[in-house]
């Protein structure tokens, strides 16, 4: 690369580093292909734009365009920087358990980390557990999903990455969550929350006012959690995190049909449903199947509500959504009992 067109790169680059810092995602995606159009036949100047532009496309839920940068970043990697092929992998990774296929990503996963130990990259072990523990909770194996967390709190912590240490909360806070454990719950999305702020991390503060909501909203506080379900949906709409947004409107709706709303829960869920089909995310629209089946049955339609409680099984039972199987079994059974809801689910 010319020193011209360094220099121009660079400038590009910085922009949308700073872009993605701000959690300003479609800025930094247009930023990193200009970026990438400037590398020539700079390879780690192109790995780079790559691994960026997986980032921020994952983060935004466009999953197809996210798998073809890691792949791609990858392929450079392995020839021309060897240190950041598990990088590119722990995104792939990422995004198959976005979209669902969490043993695939396991896989990954668990190829990384020993990468990372091989090499001696500890904050690439501390994420790599991070990321395991995550798909251990999609998987439904709660208890080794706390138990991975935990490993990686441990690390962010020894290595003093507070960023490291509050997406642990976070994740934290969501097994203990579908556990039952709903104080330690709401107390590891608080600490997490506290952090972001200090950090300015918009992503993380949208993600722990979203967690924070949930567990108040298990808590029965329904009417408390709408304030903090608001706060998240804000920031998630101004980061353009598709994925995030709809998971919010589905904790919003549910809180929403507790109160007895159940029009506007319905606006909810529709508008959840429609960005779930749109990114494909399966889990998300298993969510969506059981709380629209839900509000059918509750509007005294229980030959129609059967049907899609059943579909939402079928769709939980294809992908191995352990937790998810065992609520759509837990609706199922309260429709042909005739008894049970409405149910607030984790």
């Amino acid at each position: 690369m010319l020193e011209t067109e360094k220099s121009g790169f660079i400038k590009v680059f910085q922009k949308a580093e700073e872009r993605r810092a701000k959690s300003r995602f479609d800025e930094a995606i247009e930023l990193y292909i200009q970026a990438k159009g400037l590398c020539g036949k700079d390879n780690e100047a192109r790995l780079s734009c790559l691994l960026a532009l997986g980032d921020c496309y994952r983060m935004t839920g466009i999953y197809d365009k996210a798998g073809k940068s890691y792949e791609k970043a990858h392929k450079i990697a392995k020839t021309s920087s060897p240190a950041s092929a598990p990088d590119a992998l722990v995104g792939k990774g990422l995004t198959l358990r976005a979209m669902g296929n969490h043993r695939e990503a396991l896989k990954i996963f668990l190829k990384c980390q020993q990468l990372y130990e091989i090499s001696g990259d500890s904050a690439g072990i501390a994420f790599s557990l991070w990321a395991k523990g995550g798909a251990y909770r999609i998987k439904g194996d709660l208890k080794k999903a706390i138990e991975t967390f935990k490993k990686a709190l441990n690390l962010f912590n020894v290595l003093k990455d507070k960023s490291g240490i509050g997406y642990s909360f976070c994740g934290l806070g969501g097994a203990l969550r579908v556990s039952g454990r709903f104080d330690d719950s709401y107390r590891f999305y608080s600490k997490a929350n506290r952090i972001f702020i200090r950090l300015k991390d918009t992503f993380g503060i949208a993600y722990s006012y979203c967690g924070i909501a949930n567990a108040r909203r298990m808590k029965g506080d329904f009417k408390g959690s709408l304030k903090y379900f608001k706060e998240a949906k804000s920031y998630y709409k101004k980061i353009g995190d598709r994925v995030s947004f709809a998971y919010t409107l589905w904790g919003e709706g549910t809180a929403l049909k507790m109160m007895g709303n159940l029009q506007n829960a319905e606006l909810d869920f529709r508008k959840a449903q429609k960005l779930f089909k749109l990114t494909e995310d399966e889990r998300g629209l298993s969510y969506c199947g059981l709380s629209m089946a839900e509000l059918i049955f509750l509007r005294g339609k229980p030959h129609r509500a059967i049907p899609l409680f059943k579909a939402a099984l079928k769709r939980a039972k294809r992908f191995s959504f352990g937790v998810e199987i065992k609520y759509a079994k837990r609706f199922l059974h309260a429709a042909r009992e005739g008894r049970g809801f409405p149910i607030n689910l984790p």
